[in-house]
C-alpha cells in the first residue's frame, strides 16, 4: 500500500467515525504521524482528501457486498440482498451526506454524481439478469426500473430527519414499498424467490404499523 492509499484510508475511518467537519488535516497528520506538509504534498486540500475518503469508503463497501455475493447464484436474490445491504447503511450515508452538502457542497456533488451513476450501473445489470434467468417479467423496462429502484434506495439515503423514530419509520415505508414495486415486475418463479428470501434479508426491518408512538 503507497503512502497516498495509507493516507486515504486513515482519513476515511476518521471522516466516517467523528465527522467531517470535526476531522481537520492536522489531525489526519498526527495521527499517522506525518508532517501536515507531507499532507498538502499529496493532497491540494482538505476537501481533495475528503473526496478520495469517502470515495474510498463506499466503493470498500461494495466490495464488500461483492465478495457476500459470491456464493449466492440467484440473480434476484443477489438484488435483494444488495438492496437490504443499502439500507443496513442508510443512517451513516445520511449523515455524511447531509454534512457533505452543508459545509462542503462541491465534494457532495462530485460524490452524488459518482454514487448515482454506480448504483444505476449494478441495479441495471441485475435486473436483466433477472429478467434473463426468468425471474422478472420480458415485459420490464430494464432502464424505467433500475432508475426507479435507484432513485428509491437514494430516497432511503438522503432523508434529513435525524429523530431515531423518524428514521426507523423512513426506512421501514420505503423498505416494503421497495419489495411491493420489485414483487409486481416478479413471474412465478420470482416471486417464489421473493417470498423465501424476503424474511432472511428484509424481516428484522419493524413493520410500519409496530413504530406509531403511543
Amino acid at each position: 500500500m503507497s503512502q497516498k492509499q495509507m493516507i486515504v484510508e486513515q482519513a476515511a475511518k476518521m471522516f466516517i467515525h467523528q465527522g467531517i467537519k470535526a476531522v481537520r488535516m492536522d489531525d489526519i497528520a498526527r495521527e499517522l504521524s506525518i508532517s501536515k506538509r507531507t499532507l498538502y504534498e499529496i493532497f491540494n486540500d482538505k476537501e481533495e482528501l475528503l473526496y478520495l475518503g469517502i470515495l474510498h469508503y463506499t466503493m470498500q463497501s461494495r466490495e464488500r457486498r461483492m465478495e457476500s455475493i459470491a456464493t449466492i447464484n440467484n440473480a434476484l436474490e443477489v438484488m435483494i440482498y444488495n438492496l437490504r445491504e443499502m439500507i443496513n447503511q442508510a443512517p451513516t450515508i445520511s449523515r455524511v451526506r447531509r454534512n457533505l452538502k452543508r459545509f462542503y457542497p462541491k465534494v457532495h456533488e462530485r460524490l452524488e454524481a459518482d454514487a448515482h451513476k454506480q448504483s444505476h450501473e449494478d441495479m441495471r445489470g441485475w435486473i436483466k439478469k433477472c429478467v434473463a434467468n426468468g425471474y422478472f417479467t420480458q415485459t420490464a423496462d430494464c432502464e424505467f426500473v433500475a432508475r426507479v429502484l435507484c432513485d428509491s434506495v437514494q430516497g432511503i439515503m438522503v432523508f434529513d430527519r435525524e429523530d431515531m423514530h423518524n428514521s426507523l419509520e423512513m426506512i421501514s415505508l420505503m423498505s416494503y414499498s421497495l419489495v411491493i414495486f420489485i414483487r409486481g415486475l416478479c413471474t412465478v418463479e420470482g416471486i417464489k424467490v421473493i417470498d423465501g428470501c424476503f424474511d432472511r434479508y428484509f424481516g428484522n426491518i419493524p413493520s410500519p404499523d409496530t413504530l406509531s408512538l403511543d
